[in-house]
């Protein structure tokens, strides 16, 4: 198998894998906490320049970690703080981190297949994280959160559903994950 095909099954094994993630069954806790998100405040949120991303080395898919990192070595004047909430994606609620320096909010994790630059984003007060070693969790209203929150649930199971059949028949990769 050549390389480029070699990298397209292994991108399709991931999409299918995150897919997986969201198709959990609804909750009334999922519905509920999706109403109250929806109504705190949103802010604009910046993307650092992809070549500044790749010269500080943060990882994609790791905007927890990357965030963190950057409050704790911040020099106290920096004034940098991770803030948790959601990116409003795709009829989703994606758990997300960024940063605020002084009052400016920042993304400092790159994005594989995008380049939007500014994007809308709920900071929320109520996630509280727990550490298991290295390891953190996500918790709102006493629940683990996982990847996110889905704003319509049956709609977004009706979707992914609609993508597996996609790629059942032979659609590439790389035009499901535009679906």
């Amino acid at each position: 198998m050549g390389e480029a095909k070699q990298k397209r099954e292994k991108l399709k094994i991931q999409y299918l894998n995150e897919l997986d993630e969201w198709s959990f069954d609804p909750s009334d806790w999922e519905r509920q906490m999706v109403k109250e998100i929806l109504d705190l405040p949103t802010v604009k949120v910046t993307r650092y320049p992809k070549d500044v991303l790749e010269w500080m080395r943060m990882p994609p898919r790791q905007c927890h970690a990357n965030a963190r990192f950057m409050e704790e070595n911040a020099s106290p004047s920096d004034r940098i703080k991770q803030v948790a909430g959601w990116w409003i994606l795709e009829g989703n609620l994606v758990l997300h981190s960024v940063i605020n320096q002084a009052g400016q909010y920042a993304c400092v994790t790159p994005l594989l297949y995008d380049d939007n630059q500014t994007f809308e984003f709920i900071p929320d007060p109520e996630i509280k994280w727990r550490n298991d070693g290295d390891y953190r969790t996500a918790f709102r209203g006493g629940q683990e959160i996982g990847k996110g929150l889905r704003i319509n649930p049956e709609a977004s199971l009706k979707r992914i559903s609609h993508i597996r059949a996609k790629l059942d028949a032979g659609l590439d990769i790389y035009e499901a994950m535009r679906l």
